[in-house]
């Protein structure tokens, strides 16, 4: 995973303006590593579901210039989360959701050469709900399987927070005191499509909900990798699993759970060593995370 993520942020020089100007490494940093995750996803998306006989380059750099495009959005939609915190809304979570979409919808459809801003999606709650104003059908809403998971999980740990999970969008529940996690007491947790945290006295109980949605943007991300298995999902006969799948049912694999674990498990003495938790951590508070 370590060199995974070290190719990405040796790309970005390529694709950074030199007029950008940022005050503190680690936001670019993290600039970097989600612009070149989406020029990574869309360029070789782009190549993998590009026509028999097409021009795989010219595919793959239309793919990254927009991937780079809806990085850069996804990490605004990150960054936006830090107003939580600060504010102290959990309302700030809606903006940020809407900005995060916005940035891996267009990764997506670059991966999957449709026109440019064609199509649009967004994850809420229980479903991922699909704009696409030039199909006969513009709105499709699918159930997100992990979302139930998400639930089972969460119940068995606290207790289901409505209010929350309206103002965030996001499935949350709230325990009175620390979750174990690992053998460790965790302030937060995320499961996926849903989180839980601890409203536990002398716990900033707003940053504890920006840095679990910031999680929940990052399992978003890993998503696009659906996108490179689109030629094996056309060859599939129609049939009642295909329309399931295509009208019902968004398979949310778990990529980002085994990407996570090869980044190595975090612990109390070594939290950030874990990129994963060093860009939550990062974006929930907007301050320098030592590593």
């Amino acid at each position: 995973m370590a060199a995974f993520r070290h190719i990405i942020l040796g790309l970005m020089p390529i694709f950074l303006l030199p007029n950008f100007c940022f005050s503190q490494k680690q936001d670019r940093q993290l600039l970097a590593y989600n612009v070149g995750l989406g020029c990574l996803a869309s360029g070789i998306g782009a190549v993998i579901n590009k026509p028999k006989n097409g021009d795989w380059k010219k595919y793959f750099v239309r793919g990254v210039w927009q991937g780079g495009i809806g990085g850069a959005l996804s990490y605004s939609g990150k960054k936006t989360l830090h107003l939580i915190n600060k504010l102290h809304e959990p309302g700030y979570a809606w903006p940020a959701k809407i900005f995060h979409a916005a940035g891996t919808s267009i990764i997506e459809n670059a991966a999957l050469n449709e026109p440019f801003l064609q199509n649009w999606n967004i994850d809420i709650g229980l479903v991922r709900l699909d704009f696409s104003p030039k199909n006969r059908k513009p709105f499709k809403a699918r159930l997100l399987p992990v979302s139930i998971y998400a639930i089972a999980v969460g119940s068995t740990k606290g207790k289901m927070d409505w209010p929350m999970t309206f103002r965030t969008g996001t499935i949350s529940f709230y325990s009175p005191d620390y979750i174990p996690n690992n053998g460790f007491p965790a302030a937060g947790l995320s499961y996926g499509r849903g989180l839980i945290y601890t409203d536990r006295p002398g716990e900033n109980r707003y940053a504890i909900l920006a840095h679990e949605n910031v999680h929940i943007m990052q399992y978003r991300d890993f998503m696009l990798f659906n996108n490179f298995a689109k030629p094996l999902e056309k060859k599939l006969k129609p049939g009642i699993v295909k329309t399931i799948f295509s009208k019902y049912v968004y398979l949310d694999i778990p990529y980002f759970q085994a990407v996570y674990g090869l980044e190595g498990r975090s612990t109390p003495l070594n939290r950030y060593g874990n990129f994963f938790e060093f860009e939550a951590e990062r974006f929930a508070t907007n301050r320098y995370i030592p590593r």
